[in-house]
């Protein structure tokens, strides 16, 4: 059989068991021992040194630690004092509350890493509040998916950690790569927000001139919500100062999240227990798709598959930046059905060899990488974020209406990984100036 036919079964047979149901590790190893036994049954002598040395890997110790600090302060009532701050602070002007939605969103971001949590929770606290001042279900819906699709591009980014992992790339840098365009995205939904609802005040309107509150009033809100961008900054800048590696800085910052709960007295036997077994359950679930991907990827380059793929690729017409594009493409149709973290431990490594020929710099492909993800997010029909906005909202929302509230922040999703295409800069000078 042909090494042509043979890749493009490698494929089929894994989008195949991925459409059936099977777990994602699952597919990515049973696909991969599968063609092992056919074709190169010597290629099988790989699959035990995946699973020896993906474990060991230092990095790793980060996501679990960042995924507990995000755990634990999900439980300290952040969302909601945040929340209340842009509602006393911003609530009296049109769109307030729906802008107001995307800073916490930003705020959740920055201390979680991943996407569900801020979604899920601002989903639960915003919907509401904004339906009791009748705010439109487009705007509202809308400013919570997107706001919450930050997750994935503003450090501590998780994703980020599993592509400097498998790119070779260092964790601090990507952090710092996905600031700017995750603060410029951020800024690109308040505009829009503020805008449409001062064009038409009916799909945001203010909040009654009745409910205003003192400047203490607002002052204490915002002192409620220091602690946590207090622990934001040491921990992000112990990593771009040099002062930690991430990994220790994880450690700082779960220790900080402790402490907090503890003040504030959130840190009760529940809290630890639910925080523990949710970063286990992700943690464990990440493990298993990078020891997945890496046994897949083993029998790819044992087949000969990477090298065709390789050079199929380079030979695509449209020169670099078709070959970008393409993958760009590729990625945004598989964030509709797959989780990131696999896409990037899938994708990954087949594109770093194309990349290295290219001689394009891999920390800004890694911010075009997950910008483009957390568009995938928000895309019908299959977009995860659209699901788990479903899946917390009240059973008169339809998932239609879902899909037609994330039409223009797609747009401006898009309009920002255009922008950080054609300017590279906005993803490279903060790393740049730190080096």
């Amino acid at each position: 059989m042909s090494i042509e036919l043979i890749t493009l079964l490698y494929f089929g047979c894994l989008f195949l068991g991925l459409f059936l149901g099977l777990p994602v590790a699952l597919g990515l190893g049973g696909t991969a021992v599968a063609f092992a036994l056919i074709f190169e049954p010597r290629a099988l002598l790989a699959i035990p040194s995946a699973f020896y040395y993906t474990p060991w890997n230092h990095v790793l110790v980060t996501v679990p630690l960042f995924l507990f600090m995000g755990s634990l302060i999900r439980f300290s009532g952040i969302a909601e004092s945040a929340y209340d701050a842009v509602y006393k602070l911003i609530g009296h002007i049109p769109g307030g509350l729906a802008m107001g939605t995307v800073k916490v969103c930003t705020i959740f971001a920055a201390i979680t890493g991943i996407t569900p949590p801020a979604t899920i929770t601002m989903g639960q606290i915003a919907y509401p509040s904004m339906m009791k001042y009748k705010y439109k279900r487009t705007i509202a819906i809308g400013s919570i998916g997107a706001g919450g699709a930050l997750g994935a591009l503003i450090p501590p980014s998780v994703p980020f950690i599993f592509y400097g992992l498998l790119a070779k790339v260092s964790i601090g840098g990507l952090f710092l790569g996905g600031v700017l365009p995750g603060l410029m995205l951020a800024s690109f939904y308040i505009i829009y927000i503020g805008i449409r609802c001062r064009l038409q005040p009916e799909m945001g309107p203010a909040i009654p001139a009745d409910e205003k509150f003192s400047t203490r009033e607002k002052m204490q809100a915002v002192i409620n919500i220091w602690p946590f961008l207090l622990l934001i900054l040491i921990v992000l800048g112990a990593i771009w100062g040099g002062i930690a590696t991430p990994a220790e800085a994880a450690a700082f910052g779960a220790t900080g999240s402790c402490i907090i709960n503890a003040v504030y007295r959130k840190l009760t036997w529940k809290v630890l227990k639910d925080s523990l077994e949710t970063t286990l359950k992700l943690s464990g679930m990440g493990l298993w798709i990078l020891i997945g991907a890496n046994v897949y990827l083993n029998i790819f380059n044992s087949l000969g598959c990477q090298e065709l793929v390789t050079s199929m690729v380079l030979g695509m017409p449209g020169g670099e930046n078709g070959i970008l594009l393409m993958m760009m493409f590729i990625i945004l149709l598989l964030g509709m059905v797959m989780d990131d973290w696999a896409i990037i431990m899938l994708c990954t490594p087949l594109y770093i060899p194309i990349i290295n020929e290219l001689g394009i710099d891999k920390l800004w492909f890694g911010v075009l990488f997950i910008v483009n993800i957390q568009i995938a997010y928000l895309t019908p029909p299959f977009g995860f974020v659209l699901f788990w906005i479903k899946s917390i909202l009240p059973p008169d929302v339809s998932m239609g209406d879902v899909y037609k509230s994330v039409g223009p922040f797609i747009a401006l999703q898009v309009l920002g990984l255009i922008l950080v295409f054609m300017f590279p800069q906005i993803a490279l000078w903060l790393p740049s100036m730190m080096q």
